[in-house]
């Protein structure tokens, strides 16, 4: 019995550099156009871009200082 040759793994896209800065076009997806002219979504949901956008809100905030246990 031969060994089956092991099974080819699709290859990953080559990176595309973004041109231009993140837009949410008109259908509420988070998108760029990269360097060959053609424009990616990064975020295809808009419900999920506008939760992400929250989140970010939240994590951004700056927390308070702990209270200090020195007593006088």
């Amino acid at each position: 019995m031969t060994p089956e040759p092991p099974a080819e793994q699709p290859s990953e896209p080559s990176p595309i550099t973004p041109l231009t800065a993140l837009r949410v076009d008109e259908e509420g997806r988070l998108t760029y156009m990269g360097q060959d002219g053609q424009r990616y979504v990064i975020v295809g949901d808009a419900e999920l871009l506008a939760q992400l956008i929250r989140d970010q809100g939240t994590a951004s905030e700056p927390e308070p200082p702990p209270e200090s246990t020195d007593q006088p």
